[in-house]
């Protein structure tokens, strides 16, 4: 009899630990599901187009990401490859994340990206101190490469290629 009353509050004290252990696994996996859908539901807002477009000309913002600059790699006109001489080879554009504007022949002044693919630049001419500004299509424009198009006052279509310089 003994035996069997020994057998049976064997049992009980396992049944009681292994329901113990149950609802200790129980809750775990509760808080495991509860970290992942806090995690995965707090997702940030991806950017629009015109926002990544403007960071690719000029920077995210955040630390040592404030600026780039672009140099000049090649020029078409109406298709055609035109010849670089050794400053246009070294020239250069910066566009900082503030939309301001400065270039290796020592103009400043600010940039806009209001609509997608059309960069407009406002000069200031270092020597005149006159203002002028010019609207280029963005070709394309990726981390390494920008592309800029515009219409020639003597009606020819100019593409003027930058690489990343920074």
């Amino acid at each position: 009899m003994q035996r069997i009353v020994i057998s049976i509050l064997a049992y009980f004290i396992q049944e009681d630990y292994l329901n113990k252990m149950r609802l200790k696994n129980t809750i775990l996996f509760m808080l495991f599901i509860s970290m992942i859908v806090i995690v995965g539901c707090s997702k940030t807002l991806p950017k629009t187009p015109l926002e990544f477009q403007k960071e690719l000309l000029s920077g995210s913002g955040t630390y040592l990401n404030t600026q780039r600059t672009w140099q000049l790699d090649s020029t078409r006109i109406n298709g055609v490859n035109s010849v670089l001489t050794p400053v246009q080879r070294n020239y250069k554009k910066t566009f900082t994340f503030d939309s301001k504007y400065s270039d290796t022949d020592n103009n400043t002044g600010k940039w806009e990206i209001s609509t997608l693919n059309k960069l407009k630049q406002t000069y200031v001419y270092q020597f005149s101190s006159k203002q002028d500004s010019i609207t280029y299509d963005i070709v394309s424009i990726n981390s390494a490469q920008l592309s800029l198009s515009i219409k020639l006052s003597n009606g020819q279509t100019a593409i003027y290629s930058f690489k990343i310089s920074n």
